[in-house]
């Protein structure tokens, strides 16, 4: 059956490559508007949507936000994108969860050590998929996070694991395996296992948030950041995450405010480069209390906070706030206030300190014999590429040492 099929999408967007990808396994043809080049088919997907969002997929009339490739697989009859999990081996000798830096480095090690390895991730590369530049990663002085990361995912298949697009569910222990259910409503066991689930986007509380999620609110500036060419935008946050944002937007947007509760507390060097750009407004000593507007995000009000002593050092800490309330006109907001541990399946299962991080020792061992854990989603205290990489390698040789003793 030959189906009518548009997508709305931008360059460089990691679930626009996974939704064409899944197109192009099916071997249909599709018309594609890049919003970030056409503003007109951005105004198009806007009105015909009421979002701010990529990918969108039209499929003989039907639309599907995001990459919902079940929806995509259903309204085209086709097989599952979770399908090809079918052919894989129920019984492992080591599963990783999570297909980030941590456990594509886990991943690759495991490989070369021979160990019979699955995968199991959602979108291949994490949050760093999410970052336009990482100029931080040895050996690579500037690079798209989504480009490293598949130069990860290559590495890792080379060296003869599996990965399966699942997402982990839940986890026990019976019988001397531990099982994990996926959301493909499949079970897997191994004899290891190492949880390397990392980090999501922090939402931060305010009124109207849940609101204006997709339409005007959005998480990734590289997955949405195009949609604001010429616009008014809101950078919320005041660590690298945040001021990575802001750099991004600052080249697309007409107008940056950064809206941070605190005097910044990103890389100095991000924080330099930032101040030379004569469109990013600063307001330190802020929090966000409302978003609002009308089909879309229309503004943002904001509240000063009383700063003790010692938060009032730092960077731009001579920005006190004049005026009780302040509302800001914009167009966007993007939301880098901070990440959360992706660890609500090991619940009950592994010890976690207070803010859900599962707890490592420096070998990256558990209080579960056989339980490994590397990167983000741990208390190890740095939170970067280069160190999850580092840690997926030390899970790797923790889980393997435990694997040739029992």
């Amino acid at each position: 059956m030959t189906h009518e099929i548009t997508v709305y999408s931008l360059e460089g967007c990691p679930h626009c490559r996974n939704l064409k990808a899944f197109l192009a396994k099916q071997n249909v043809s599709y018309t594609n508007f890049d919003v970030g080049k056409d503003e007109a088919a951005a105004n198009r997907m806007i009105e015909l949507t009421g979002q701010r969002g990529v990918p969108v997929t039209i499929i003989d009339g039907q639309i599907v936000i995001g990459d919902d490739l079940m929806k995509v697989a259903v309204l085209l009859d086709a097989p599952s994108p979770a399908a090809e999990t079918k052919e894989i081996p129920k019984d492992h000798e080591l599963i990783i969860i999570g297909s980030g830096a941590a456990g594509l480095s886990a991943a690759m090690y495991a490989g070369r050590k021979g160990l019979e390895t699955l995968v199991i991730g959602g979108a291949v590369g994490g949050m760093a998929t999410k970052s336009s530049s990482v100029e931080n990663y040895p050996g690579f002085p500037d690079i798209p996070g989504d480009d490293l990361m598949q130069k990860f995912a290559e590495h890792a298949r080379a060296s003869g694991v599996t990965l399966a697009e699942d997402v982990g569910l839940f986890i026990r222990f019976e019988n001397s395996r531990f099982i994990i259910g996926t959301l493909s409503e499949k079970e897997y066991t191994a004899k290891s296992v190492i949880a390397a689930t990392g980090r999501s986007p922090r939402l931060s509380g305010a009124d109207g948030e849940a609101e204006y999620l997709g339409r005007g609110i959005a998480v990734c500036t590289t997955c949405d950041g195009p949609l604001y060419r010429g616009k008014t935008v809101a950078i919320l946050g005041g660590g690298n995450t945040a001021m990575d944002m802001a750099i991004e937007m600052a080249g697309i947007a007409s107008q940056v405010h950064v809206i941070s509760a605190t005097p910044l507390d990103a890389d100095a060097i991000l924080i330099g480069r930032l101040t030379e750009m004569k469109n990013v407004t600063f307001h330190t000593g802020f929090t966000i209390t409302e978003f609002g507007g009308g089909k879309l995000l229309e503004y943002v009000k904001m509240v000063p906070i009383n700063a003790g002593p010692e938060q009032k050092k730092g960077f731009l800490a001579n920005i006190i706030p004049s005026s009780p309330e302040k509302k800001l006109k914009v167009d966007g907001a993007f939301l880098g206030v901070g990440l959360d541990p992706n660890t609500a399946m090991f619940e009950g299962f592994v010890s976690m300190n207070t803010e859900k991080e599962i707890l490592v020792d420096i070998n990256c061992k558990t209080n579960v014999k056989g339980f490994f854990a590397a990167g983000d989603s741990t208390s190890i205290s740095a939170k970067q590429i280069a160190s999850s990489v580092g840690e997926g390698v030390k899970a790797l040789l923790s889980a393997y040492d435990y694997l040739r003793k029992i």
